[in-house]
């Protein structure tokens, strides 16, 4: 059945793309689901287009565990949203953009553990945005190349514990924006690293959270 469910899943990334390609207000469009209990699974997505843009959604729901995403968009107005639910462990994902006015999105909810995100955008106008909500033991990366670039990373609910977050911005105008947040119970032993150059704003934000490190480096 996870077999059966990989394949439409891919086959759902080749019909939506060519169903689009060119023929609406984006040039491609990606959509895939991998549903709860999908295990093991590897998506590959590849977009280029330098007129209308590009749009990728990933979600992968309830109890998927060790599935590996990768997004790679070439061009203008690229768009990479990513949603991993509830329960969701050791997911990897990958996301590269090359282009003008780039966005990607990363959401990781509920209980989700020991998952791992890499963010790497190269152009003007980049914007990423992480959210991590009450999950353990991720791992975010996020690397920007450019000017006027935008980060933000998110990590809120309770027992949100032993996050890493690494944060490079290299170019003009950057902004990098790290919460990390709790309600009732602290967050405790997160890590975030943010490096950045020329004319930068660091803005780092921890309530209700004990023995965490922030390191903020800017030449």
């Amino acid at each position: 059945m996870k077999k059966l469910a990989l394949f439409i899943s891919m086959a759902l990334v080749s019909a939506t793309a060519a169903a689009t390609g060119g023929g609406g207000p984006l040039d491609n469009k990606s959509d895939v689901k991998i549903k709860k209990g999908s295990d093991y699974n590897n998506v590959s997505i590849y977009q280029s287009s330098y007129y209308k843009g590009n749009h990728s959604k990933v979600d992968i729901k309830h109890n998927s565990d060790y599935n590996t995403v990768t997004v790679n968009q070439y061009g203008s107005q690229n768009h990479s949203d990513t949603d991993i639910k509830h329960n969701s462990d050791y997911n990897s994902v990958y996301v590269g953009q090359t282009g003008l006015r780039n966005h990607s999105k990363v959401a990781i909810s509920h209980d989700a553990d020991y998952n791992h995100v890499g963010v790497y955008q190269t152009g003007k106008m980049n914007h990423s945005d992480i959210k991590i909500r009450r999950g353990d033991w991720n791992t975010v990366m996020v690397g920007q190349r450019g000017e006027h670039n935008q980060s933000h990373v998110n990590i809120s609910g309770d027992y949100s514990d032993y996050n890493y977050v690494d944060v490079d911005q290299y170019g003009n105008g950057s902004k990098s924006k790290v919460n990390i947040s709790s309600n009732y119970s602290p967050a405790m032993y997160n890590t975030v690293h943010v490096t950045q150059n020329d004319y930068d704003h660091s803005y780092v934000d921890i309530s209700n959270s004990s023995y965490n490190n922030v390191y903020v480096t800017q030449y």
